[in-house]
């Protein structure tokens, strides 16, 4: 915690790999996104149930999930910094390539074959997002990790409420019925994205990186951990990371967020088509209302989380989500849920770079394990959350009946609440990294 306020400092090198892990992620939430967009579309398709759609849900993420810790593991042998290039790029490739499979009709006719490509990509999708966070993190010193966090992740934000203008563009010029265009359009700029990656993380640019902090007394990132370690001490620190007590809460907390998030956001563009009769394409585009305001949330709460420390912040982050889904229960008018979603997207996602900041501050020599550990309890936290949104649904009346939906934001509510408490438990991270460092480094120059 700090008590004078100022602007972050950072190498020109910091700023880029920003820049390039923000895009990346953009093309992430993208991806990520879009299914829910055109939600209303693929059900009349396959004649799905409520049901039907949810366990396609849960089975992506199951698979996001799972793949998210052993890639974060991975990229923690192959090496911190700059080579953690080495496993983000390729987790970027195939989650693209998956993507625009499904934009082909010939190899997404069946239902089965869009399942197969979600989950494959999604996969992907969730070891990119362990090695992207993990980079950034790593390009920046932990008294500045907060905001650069925060600022990363307005590329979700960014990237759904992009995703969802685009996607009701091509509904509303193409037709319903050529659903399949947006993820045949919107992926490719990946491919380019990678290869920037590949070429701007290097030895040189982390090395300007370690400079400038040790010139500027701030914590260098490779202070915290070196580049390369053994395979058998790399294990050793993975473990003692997955084994922490304030790592373990906020896993658990953040499972339980995500796990609200499913329930009280990813519903709307079924409730708004089948219970409020709306079109194809405002029921795409009112999904990423909260996204609108979102990105101010993320920069604002990585920020401040540096100065009140991580603990405090997820605290009152937890409230602000039971508070914002409580107040979905009495929406009675298009005008009021704007309002609503609005108002959550100011915390909407800035609970995650949070924790992101908080796993790198209690696990810098084994992040990409951390980060996988969280990611993976965050989507595990997603499997439950639709079968039980679907089963609610089915039992209230259907897609088109209004009580299965307000179970849901209830049922949401409360879990956001034990997030909360949760994080009551933890602390927060302190180093003297920097201190010492920076000590060093005068005494050398005197």
């Amino acid at each position: 915690m700090r008590s004078k306020i100022r602007f972050p400092r950072a190498a020109k090198a910091s700023w880029g790999m920003l820049v390039l892990t923000w895009l990346l992620w953009l093309m992430n939430a993208n991806d990520r996104e879009i299914m829910y967009r055109v939600q209303p579309e693929i059900v009349k398709e396959w004649h799905l149930s409520p049901a039907a759609w949810s366990a396609m849900i849960s089975g992506v993420f199951l698979a996001y999930a799972l793949i998210a810790l052993p890639a974060g593991i991975l990229s923690d042998r192959l090496g911190r910094g700059w080579r953690r290039k080495i496993s983000q790029v390729w987790y970027m490739v195939v989650f693209t390539t998956v993507s625009i499979f499904i934009g082909i009709k010939v190899t997404s006719v069946h239902w089965w074959q869009f399942i197969l490509w979600r989950v494959l990509g999604l996969g992907a999708a969730g070891g990119a997002e362990a090695t992207n966070v993990a980079q950034c993190a790593e390009y920046w010193s932990p008294e500045d990790r907060g905001f650069a966090l925060g600022l990363h992740h307005t590329g979700y934000p960014v990237g759904a409420l992009a995703g969802g203008a685009v996607s009701a563009w091509i509904l509303a010029a193409f037709g319903g019925e050529n659903w399949r265009y947006i993820f045949l359009i919107t992926p490719l700029i990946g491919y380019l994205l990678a290869v920037a990656l590949w070429m701007f993380a290097n030895e040189r640019t982390y090395g300007q990186v370690n400079d400038y902090a040790r010139a500027n007394g701030l914590t260098a990132p490779e202070d915290e951990a070196p580049v390369r370690m053994e395979v058998s001490e790399q294990w050793k620190l993975s473990k003692s990371a997955l084994a922490n007590r304030h790592v373990l809460l906020t896993v658990v907390g953040a499972a339980l967020i995500n796990f609200a998030q499913t329930m009280g956001l990813w519903f709307l563009s079924p409730y708004l088509a089948f219970v409020m009769g709306k079109s194809p394409a405002y029921a795409a585009i009112i999904g990423v209302v909260p996204y609108i305001t979102g990105w101010v949330g993320q920069l604002v709460w990585g920020w401040i989380s540096d100065y009140i420390g991580r603990k405090k912040t997820l605290v009152i982050l937890g409230i602000w989500y039971a508070v914002s889904i409580l107040l979905l229960t009495q929406i009675h008018s298009m005008g009021m849920m704007w309002v609503v979603l609005l108002f959550w997207g100011l915390g909407l996602n800035a609970v995650f770079p949070v924790q992101y900041a908080m796993m790198a501050d209690h696990a810098p020599k084994a992040a990409g394990s951390a980060m996988g550990f969280l990611l993976m309890l965050v989507f595990l936290g997603s499997v439950p959350a639709a079968p039980l949104e679907g089963w609610l649904i089915q039992i209230g009346g259907g897609w088109n009946s209004y009580s299965g939906y307000i179970m849901g934001f209830f049922v949401a509510a409360v879990a956001s609440i034990v997030a909360m408490l949760l994080q009551l438990f933890t602390k927060d991270a302190k180093s003297n990294v920097g201190k010492e460092s920076y000590q060093a480094h005068k005494m050398l120059q005197s």
